[in-house]
């Protein structure tokens, strides 16, 4: 392993730095260097490899976590776990850098950001931008001077007030191959949706404020994601009345389903469901 600048070793951040330092009585730039390639592939990179399964997939066991990452970010199988972390960050910065340009002029050694809650953060308000260009105005606003010099995180932050003041009439939104990961909570704002449109995306799971479209949401497409469960807030969806789950990663349902009253179409083409909860007799009209 050849050695790194020392440029390098003063990007590092004091999580990464501070174990090798510690671990060398007399820490010449040669042992720090191979203690930094040591530390990063065996004790930083497997674990973190690990938790960033555990943000998809919380529920499932480490295969199964496995599984579903490589599918999302399209990963060879004969990649090391190091080697999928690179992979991951290394698509996770494109699109950062896709949709907060200005901020990255200035951002050196990615390196920096490989840990748990800079991928979390940036898995967030990486999909609040990809929702927020779908919105109606949404990607003349973001393309505003005074919106464009701003970080991808404070980015983020402002799509509540945004949503507020612009879209709670919105009642259909086209989501499909908008390229999700993560379906942002702030969906939840859009009160007024009778149509939300998410097929063709990486969604693994939806996010419990699901629930809350409750009022006028009567058609919702999950077909072609990665979803490996359904969160029982999909219950309160009292007005719904087609559900597609084609081709995701079901192998069950929430029993809550069977409180959908009003549903009278559900498809589940290709899906690995080793059973369905008894309550969905309870769907009358399906």
């Amino acid at each position: 392993m050849h050695p790194i600048s020392s440029a390098s070793i003063e990007s590092l951040p004091n999580e990464l730095l501070l174990p090798i330092l510690e671990a060398c009585a007399v820490p010449s730039l040669f042992s720090v260097c191979k203690g930094w390639h040591h530390l990063l592939a065996s004790e930083v990179m497997l674990p973190l490899y690990k938790q960033i399964g555990k943000v998809h997939v919380p529920q499932g066991n480490v295969k199964e976590q496995a599984l579903i990452v490589d599918k999302i970010y399209k990963l060879e199988e004969k990649l090391s776990e190091a080697g999928k972390v690179n992979a991951i960050f290394r698509q996770i910065f494109t699109l950062a850098k896709s949709l907060s340009t200005l901020e990255f002029k200035v951002q050196i050694g990615e390196k920096r950001h490989f840990t748990l809650a800079n991928y979390s953060s940036y898995l967030l308000n990486i999909n609040r931008l990809l929702l927020w260009k779908k919105l109606p105005g949404g990607k003349e606003y973001l393309r505003r001077e005074e919106i464009k010099h701003l970080s991808l995180e404070k980015k983020g932050e402002l799509l509540r007030g945004w949503i507020e003041e612009n879209c709670t009439n919105t009642m259909f939104l086209n989501l499909s191959k908008a390229g999700l990961t993560y379906l942002p909570p702030e969906i939840c704002q859009l009160s007024q949706l009778q149509t939300l449109d998410l097929n063709d995306n990486q969604l693994t799971a939806l996010p419990e404020e699901i629930g809350q479209l409750s009022q006028q949401l009567q058609t919702l497409y999950l077909n072609q994601n990665q979803l490996t469960s359904l969160p029982v807030e999909i219950g309160q969806l009292s007005e719904l009345q087609w559900l597609y789950l084609n081709q995701n990663q079901l192998t069950s349902l929430p029993a809550e389903i069977g409180q959908l009253s009003q549903l009278t179409k559900l498809e589940l083409a290709e899906n690995p469901l080793k059973d369905i909860p008894e309550k969905i007799r309870q769907c009358f009209q399906l």
